[in-house]
């Protein structure tokens, strides 16, 4: 009878057990799927489908759609072209876009794909106060031009992806730093959905307007038409993993990417970027300047 019992016991044990260890088991593949989730969201602007279909159209007829430059003009109406070359950090975009809208003035905001799409709610606030934004590669890649075709695609259509991901809208405009618009580029550039590569004949630096006078002295040097790059984040230091090959990804600690969650840690620190661009953006008005966008009829109707 104790026998009976004994294995009767036993079973029910070997049951719990069972249930218990099935239960165990789901919640651990739930857990397991909510954190593949969250951290395949870069997947979403992988392009590679994208990417095959640009590279393969921009081989078949390169010149399709190549990106035209924009350069500084001769503009009798004074107007100048203000532009970030780099994301800000959330506590720094909402600076400067108190200040831009405080002056009603407009600027492009040229955004790294990585830092796009870790910073979402950054990516919102620029889109809800109107200011345009563009492509500033996926890491802010400096000599883009020297990149083969397909990383070069690849490195703009993600980041073309990234911003209409998450603003409903995809750039037509593009930058990348110490980089020569070569014919292929641009035709590279227009393979990726862009039209226009932006020249600069201006570029401010974080730190270099430290006060009004310096910010006069700039603006008095300021010719109508120009295109004046305020430089976020400076460029990334790439190094060649082989000779005479560059490798798309930043160096260590070169530049760590901004996440909205950096969002607190960023408003205790002050930063007097916002500062600068009120006292360019200042200067500029007393010189007579109008700050206008990128896609202003006036400077698209004046390219050659």
């Amino acid at each position: 009878m104790m026998g009976k019992k004994f294995w009767m016991v036993l079973l029910v044990l070997v049951f719990l057990a069972g249930g218990g260890f099935y239960a165990w088991h789901r919640h651990a593949l739930s857990v397991s799927e909510e954190n593949r989730d969250v951290q395949d969201l870069s997947n979403l602007y992988e392009a590679e489908k994208e990417t095959e279909q640009a590279v393969n159209q921009f081989r078949k007829d390169p010149g399709a759609k190549k990106a035209r430059i924009i350069h500084p003009l001769s503009d009798t109406g004074n107007h100048v072209y203000l532009y970030f070359d780099g994301l800000p950090d959330r506590a720094m975009t909402e600076e400067i876009l108190k200040v831009l809208d405080k002056k009603e003035a407009k600027a492009a905001f040229f955004v790294e794909g990585q830092n796009a799409g870790d910073s979402p709610e950054t990516m919102k606030e620029i889109s809800k106060h109107r200011q345009m934004i563009g492509n500033y590669t996926w890491l802010g890649r400096p000599s883009l031009e020297k990149l083969d075709e397909e990383k070069a695609i690849r490195s703009l259509l993600r980041t073309q992806k990234a911003v209409d991901t998450l603003t409903g809208k995809s750039p037509s405009f593009f930058r990348a730093p110490r980089t020569e618009y070569t014919d292929t580029l641009l035709e590279e550039a227009g393979a990726a959905g862009l039209s226009y590569a932006v020249l600069s004949n201006v570029t401010v630096r974080r730190g270099e307007l430290a006060d009004e006078e310096a910010a006069r002295k700039l603006a008095a040097g300021v010719k109508p038409g120009s295109l004046i790059a305020f430089e976020i984040n400076r460029p990334l230091d790439i190094r060649a993993r082989e000779p005479g090959k560059s490798d798309e990804r930043p160096a260590i600690d070169k530049k760590p990417t901004i996440r909205d969650g950096d969002y607190k840690e960023k408003t205790e620190r002050k930063d007097h970027t916002a500062e600068e661009v009120e006292r360019l953006v200042s200067a500029l008005e007393e010189e007579g300047f109008t700050l206008l966008s990128l896609d202003s009829d006036v400077l698209l109707s004046g390219l050659k």
